[in-house]
This record gives C-alpha cells, structure tokens and sequence, in this order.
C-alpha cells in the first residue's frame, strides 16, 4: 500500500511539472507582448509629437 501511495505522488509531481511549464511559457508570451504595447505606444507618442 505505502508503495503504490509513493507512486502516485510522483505521477502527480511529474503531471503538474507540465502546467508550470506551459504557465511560465504564457508569462514569457504575455511580458512580450506587453513590452511590444509600451513600445509601440511610446513611438506613437513621439511621433505624434
């Protein structure tokens, strides 16, 4: 019992490895996006003015 128990915690450890994996992915996709709307708001402002 305490073996199949110790099994399934690691089969839990490597399932959520994944979804860490794929949030730092979106944060990385978001932060670039988000600095590409900056800049391009800021070569708006200068060029405008």
């Amino acid at each position: 019992m305490a073996v199949k128990t110790s099994k399934n915690k690691k089969q839990n450890k490597a399932a959520e490895a994944k979804p860490t994996n794929q949030n730092r992915a979106a944060k990385i996709m978001f932060a670039i996006f988000a600095f590409l709307l900056i800049l391009s708001m800021v070569l708006s402002a200068i060029a405008t003015y």
